[in-house]
């Protein structure tokens, strides 16, 4: 069955939650966002019994409370025609959603500290984000390979577009494109990821509105 609406609940900003917004957001689905404000906000939201976990992010889609981003990640791909239908397929997605939520590791830590130089040295560090993922993911890409299952777009897409876009965000249109000068094949996959479902709307108008600024949200 289709998903056809959900309501998402987190804080003013990307963290934990934002690959779960970008999914919906891909698959064309049209998404309330709630926001936590203060503590108090939270606290209620715990007494709701709608957190399994007492954590965010929280969407609410189906009738279901559903919590954990995995989880949560798969169904609502399954939900908006992102998750292929083939086990091999499926563990395609699973290891590259894995890897994404290692990879962005930097990123949601940098509103707490906003170095900016410290971020790029653990991104750039052999372990991180460029070090380590983007070039393995630049080869699962191969030439006249639009997307990581090959003509069909899929949660791992969104994830990886995900990061980048994070990293984007952080640094700016011209910093992303030098940073991934190397890695061709994904800076043109972000540019066909964008153009999903009703992505670009969220990233140049609904994001803008309804995030805070760094500081205000690490607050």
């Amino acid at each position: 069955m289709a998903l056809t609406a959900a309501t998402v609940t987190y804080w003013r900003g990307r963290g934990r939650c934002e690959p779960l917004r970008v999914v919906l957001a891909c698959g064309g689905v049209r998404f309330v966002g709630n926001y936590l404000e203060k503590k108090a906000d939270m606290d209620a939201l715990k007494a709701s019994g709608k957190l399994q976990y007492d954590q965010v992010p929280l969407v609410e889609a189906d009738g279901l409370n559903l919590v954990q981003g995995t989880p949560t990640a798969v169904y609502l791909a399954q939900g908006c025609g992102l998750w292929p239908e083939m086990p091999k397929e499926q563990y395609i997605c699973g290891h590259i959603l894995a890897a994404t939520q290692d990879a962005r590791g930097p990123l949601v830590s940098f509103p707490f500290h906003l170095d900016e130089q410290r971020c790029l040295e653990e991104l750039q560090s052999p372990k991180g984000l460029l070090g380590r993922f983007a070039p393995r993911w630049e080869a699962l890409l191969g030439e006249g390979k639009p997307y990581f299952l090959g003509a069909t777009p899929s949660l791992a897409d969104c994830a990886v577009y995900e990061v980048l876009d994070f990293v984007r965000h952080v640094y700016g249109e011209e910093r992303l494109k030098a940073l991934f000068g190397a890695f061709p094949l994904l800076l043109a996959h972000h540019d066909r990821v964008l153009g999903l479902g009703h992505m670009r709307e969220w990233r140049d108008v609904g994001r803008k509105e309804a995030f805070l600024d760094w500081p205000e949200y690490a607050a």
